[in-house]
């Protein structure tokens, strides 16, 4: 399948650099990567919010540039992007160590502030919850192992200690979560016993406190609840030559999940998205990177460099066996209209990414 690629070069620096664009103050150095905890939330066909180090950018994509920092002078813990209207919402850090949220317009124009009487935790992650079914909004907030959900008026109406009793383990830590509405809260574990480290996802009953633990293997993964309710999970992973046998590893002569759907309600999947990634000879990369931005989910085998595009609630692929891409570059997004999917790619370090828009044909 031949493609078009046009290189857009972004005002981008990766690292401890700042960002150059003007009339835009940055006080502090941005630091935008490939690594899993950098998302790209899509407002529309040609705008992104990209989330990641506390901070919350403007993208926009066709154009190949950052066009605005969003709440520049204060810690960024969680970010949103509503439709019709298209929105951001994200909650900061604001004055006295407290809870602020603040909306802005597909333009970055900030068009409503409010603050909550609810403090930052020192360990733990925070969430906003969108009203829905006639409940307002609520902010999630995690301290350690208790989760606690607020109403806007700061008044906790649940508490959840998490923590799990495993004699398998060591320890087991929580390390990621995502909550869209009650009752349901998915919960990524990192749990370390001799000589191996797992990491698995449960799905938790807030009402009933009962909890179903996703299938898969235990190798590092992300999670994320879609705009209907269904959970994403996803993951990559780099053969090694040598893995000690109680260690979760895949076995590359089998067909690999990359990505799944599953029911928040059953724990079962919707959706599962399979390839092979054979296992290449000593001294060169093989395995798998995947990669969700909106409802599209992006995997590029490491051997061959071949990338293929699902969508996350269907089996068949948008595009398959795709080139033209470096290894690991990282997925902006898809635009269906016009048929063209979005990377940022870093060739060199000493070069400034480029904004690679790809004409599937």
């Amino acid at each position: 399948m031949k493609l078009n690629i046009i290189k857009i070069t972004a005002a981008l620096v990766f690292g401890a650099s700042s960002i150059a664009i003007p009339n835009v103050s940055f006080a502090t150095s941005n630091n935008l990567t490939a690594e899993p905890s950098t998302s790209f939330l899509q407002i529309n066909a040609n705008k992104s919010v990209i989330e990641g180090n506390a901070k919350a950018q403007l993208l926009h994509i066709s154009q190949g540039k950052l066009s605005k920092v969003l709440s520049p002078n204060q810690k960024v813990l969680d970010v949103h992007v509503m439709n019709n209207p298209a929105k951001v919402v994200i909650l900061t850090a604001g004055s006295h160590n407290l809870i602020e949220k603040h909306v802005y317009n597909e333009d970055g124009v900030e068009i409503s502030k409010f603050g909550y009487k609810i403090t930052v935790p020192d360990h733990g992650k925070v969430e906003w919850i969108a009203p829905a079914k006639g409940v307002n909004e609520r902010v999630m907030v995690q301290e350690g192992d208790l989760f606690t959900l607020y109403t806007s008026s700061g008044n906790p109406v649940l508490k959840y200690n998490a923590q799990q009793k495993d004699s398998t383990y060591e320890y087991v830590n929580i390390v990621d979560w995502d909550f869209s509405t009650y009752p349901y809260i998915a919960i990524k574990y990192f749990g370390q016993r001799t000589m191996a480290e797992d990491y698995f996802i449960r799905i938790v009953n807030l009402y009933s406190k009962t909890s179903i633990t996703v299938p898969g293997l235990n190798i590092n993964k992300q999670l994320r609840i879609d705009k209907q309710g269904q959970l994403n999970i996803w993951n990559s992973y780099t053969y090694e030559e040598v893995t000690p046998a109680n260690v979760a590893h895949p076995d590359p002569t089998q067909m690999q999940t990359f990505h799944a759907l599953y029911s928040m309600d059953t724990g079962k999947a919707v959706t599962e998205h399979q390839l092979l990634f054979k296992q290449a000879p000593v001294q060169t990369a093989s395995g798998w990177n995947t990669q969700v931005v909106g409802d599209t989910v992006f995997v590029q085998d490491l051997s061959t460099g071949l990338w293929s595009l699902y969508p996350t609630g269907k089996s068949d692929a948008i595009a398959s066996e795709q080139t033209g891409l470096e290894n690991n570059p990282t997925f902006v997004g898809y635009n269906p209209q016009s048929n063209a999917a979005y990377f940022l790619e870093t060739v060199n370090s000493s070069i400034a990414p480029t904004i690679k828009k790809v004409y599937l044909k």
